[in-house]
């Protein structure tokens, strides 16, 4: 961590110099005020005090007092400033890094995790950055500047001897240290668990009190909670203990110190105004070592804070690098003898796929609920390293030579889940193509037969939808997530299972308007309605990881393999609903 915030310090010179400069100085302008009462003090016993001298004196004071009220703002500001843009910096940098992992890396990672490291781990690392360079420049400054001038002008016999507590509060701090740092990332992993505990109780809050769970969960929530509390206090145990002895330690040391001045007084080795001014001293000295022991805290809490944001920079996701070909269309896709495992998973999750998809066409999807369909989606966007056995081309090259950013541009994926934002309706379509223009917008709402839908809400594409879109139906998720993908106009649009929450009638109008407005383009409807894919080019059936059978709806119907089983079946219950 130290060589970290080395490097970023070096980064910025002019900052950082311009900090210590007038820390420096304003722990030189501090001595000043004390040396006036001393050389006061003096002046009132020796009997030399005049209206004149008296008016120097205050003046001085008066001015010193300033000086380091102006020099403290100018540090202080130039230091805690830097530090917030430490922390932006910060915040951008990981933000990217998130943005740039793919779903290997979120299996690995917890959502409240990964919001303690953006949130509570990198407040702290700019406090130590800010807070503790701070107290490392003013209080060593400071501290170093009262042990010279208490040597220089009272006595450096009493000044060695109160100094011998503080040696001891440093030995005492050190042999804690350890002991801290586990404390701290121990408290600190507890709150990110609380923090998980907490996000999974808002998604299923709903499913508690169907289910009748809420005192069950509130008692669980309790428990956890009382554990955070129980490591949270052994922490303040140790940060008190440190506190405790820093103050027994600097009063032992003022006691020594006064004492022994005392001592010499009465010897004639020191005057009164040196004894005043001694434990004025000694008052700043104590001060300053309060600061040092928070040095200690600060740099703990840091340190953990360091070490969880390092992970988290230089975590990967397991994907091959990035490819550097750019690809500006997408004509033929093929998957040859492709096979497929999970890194977490000791079974083959795809087996021997292959099939071409040529531009224009479209490709239907079906099999069992966990046959291997949005696996094998998975792999066309790169959501997992491609396997060594069998090869994915896109255009006749290898899909992992693509610039990765340059093939996402051309593909229009709408998930199972549909993953909206809680703002409005507009912005959440607007998010497939920020460039869209009104046209576009309503072309895209009207392929994804959501006009009439827009037209019942109060505010139209203003109406917020709410947190992950809570305030609308589960269809009407879906035609805003399809209308996102549509208005970017994608060469090859996915839809995986995204049409399960609308009715036969709305699906069919929107499976004919994907047919007139892509005609030229390619489409990959992964479904477990025959329905949806029925004017398909081809489909493949999915079963256990495997392509049981494929060809298109005609071919299928009549080999009478399983395609047809599910056909009749699903004729039969569309029959029954148009009989009820």
């Amino acid at each position: 961590m130290l060589k970290t915030f080395w490097q970023y310090i070096k980064q910025h010179p002019v900052i950082y110099g311009l900090a210590t400069f007038f820390a420096i100085v304003s722990s030189g302008l501090t001595l000043i005020p004390n040396l006036i009462i001393q050389r006061f003090i003096d002046a009132i016993v020796d009997g030399a005090l005049t209206s004149e001298n008296l008016g120097i004196i205050l003046s001085i004071f008066l001015i010193s007092i300033i000086c380091i009220f102006i020099t403290d703002i100018i540090w202080v500001m130039t230091l805690f400033g830097q530090s917030y843009r430490y922390q932006s910096e910060m915040r951008r940098k990981t933000y990217k890094k998130l943005l740039n992992l793919r779903t290997p890396f979120y299996e690995r990672f917890r959502s409240g995790d990964l919001m303690t490291r953006m949130t509570s781990d990198i407040d702290y690392l700019g406090d130590t950055i800010g807070y503790g360079f701070m107290l490392i420049v003013s209080n060593v400054t400071w501290a170093i500047s009262i042990l010279i001038i208490m040597i220089i002008t009272t006595s450096w016999k009493a000044a060695t001897v109160s100094a011998l507590p503080l040696v001891l509060f440093g030995y005492i701090v050190y042999r804690l240290w350890k002991k801290i740092d586990v404390l701290y990332e121990d408290n600190r992993d507890t709150v990110a668990k609380l923090s998980n505990e907490v996000l999974e109780m808002v998604d299923g809050v709903r499913v508690m009190r169907a289910y009748g769970k809420k005192k069950l969960e509130q008692t669980r929530f309790e428990k956890r909670t009382a554990a955070v509390l129980k490591k949270a206090n052994n922490l303040v145990v140790y940060n008190g203990a440190i506190n405790q002895i820093a103050k027994l330690l600097t009063g032992l040391s003022t006691a020594i110190g006064l004492t022994y001045s005392g001592y010499l007084i009465s010897q004639g080795q020191m005057t009164i105004g040196q004894l005043i001014a001694f434990q004025i001293y000694l008052g700043m000295l104590s001060g300053a070592i309060w600061g040092l022991s928070d040095i200690v805290l600060v740099y703990q809490q840091g340190n953990v804070s360091f070490r969880k944001i390092d992970e988290l920079l230089q975590a990967e996701d397991q994907l091959e690098k990035n490819g550097e070909e750019t690809i500006d269309a997408i004509n033929d896709i093929q998957f040859n003898q492709y096979m497929f495992q999970y890194p977490t998973n000791e079974t083959t999750t795809l087996k021997q796929i292959e099939f071409e998809l040529k531009r224009g066409e479209t490709l239907g999807i079906v099999g069992k609920t966990g046959s291997g369909k949005t696996t094998l989606i998975r792999q066309l966007l790169r959501q997992y390293p491609v396997s060594e056995t069998g090869t994915i081309k896109i255009n006749g090259r290898f899909i992992q030579e693509y610039d990765m950013e340059k093939l996402e541009g051309l593909i229009g994926y709408v998930p199972q889940e549909h993953i909206l934002f809680s703002k409005t309706v507009g912005h959440n379509i607007r998010f497939g193509n920020r460039h869209a223009d009104e046209i576009e917008m309503a072309e895209a709402i009207e392929s994804a037969n959501f006009t009439t839908d827009i037209s019942h809400m109060a505010d139209g594409l203003e109406t917020l939808i709410g947190e992950k879109g809570v305030s609308i139906s589960g269809g009407q998720k879906q035609r805003v997530s399809i209308a996102r993908a549509l208005i970017r106009k994608p060469d090859l649009l996915i839809l995986d299972d995204s049409l399960s929450a609308v009715d036969a009638k709305t699906e069919r109008a929107i499976i004919d308007n994907i047919r007139t407005i892509r005609q030229d383009k390619t489409n990959i409807i992964v479904t477990h309605r025959l329905s949806a894919v029925a004017e398909a080019d081809k489909v493949l059936i999915i079963d256990d990881g495997a392509i049981a059978e494929q060809g298109s709806p005609q071919e299928l119907l009549r080999s009478k393999g399983w395609y047809y089983t599910q056909y009749m079946t699903q004729q039969m219950e569309v029959k029954e609903d148009d009989n009820i």
